[in-house]
């Protein structure tokens, strides 16, 4: 597994909802300003953060289950829900996503130019 660089250290200490995902992207280009990123770097920061995006979106879609909880009580049905978020958000980020993650690295390798 690839160390992790600034970007990424600050994409983990954050969390993202869809109200600050705007913000995130702001600390996603201030990361790169002072830190080179290779279009390796910048595109796999970029997957990372439509991955997360489309993971907050899912969970708002799905909003609360109704009806009987699908793993037990309602904090477990909880927390396996996240998981399965998160890993729906990836598989859609790296089937092709919806076009964040090209716009996200375009404007992280242009904010290095500056």
């Amino acid at each position: 597994m690839a160390a992790i660089d600034s970007y990424s250290a600050l994409v983990a200490k954050s969390s993202v909802s869809s109200t600050d995902a705007g913000a995130s992207l702001s600390s996603a280009v201030i990361a790169a300003k002072y830190s080179k990123m290779t279009p390796e770097k910048a595109e796999g920061a970029a997957k990372d953060f439509e991955s997360m995006f489309m993971s907050q979106m899912l969970e708002q879609m799905f909003g609360e289950s109704s009806g009987e909880e699908a793993f037990g009580d309602s904090d477990t049905n909880d927390v396996y829900k996240s998981l399965l978020m998160d890993q729906y958000g990836k598989v859609i980020s790296r089937s092709g996503g919806i076009g964040i993650a090209s716009f996200v690295k375009r404007e992280l390798l242009k904010q290095q130019e500056v």
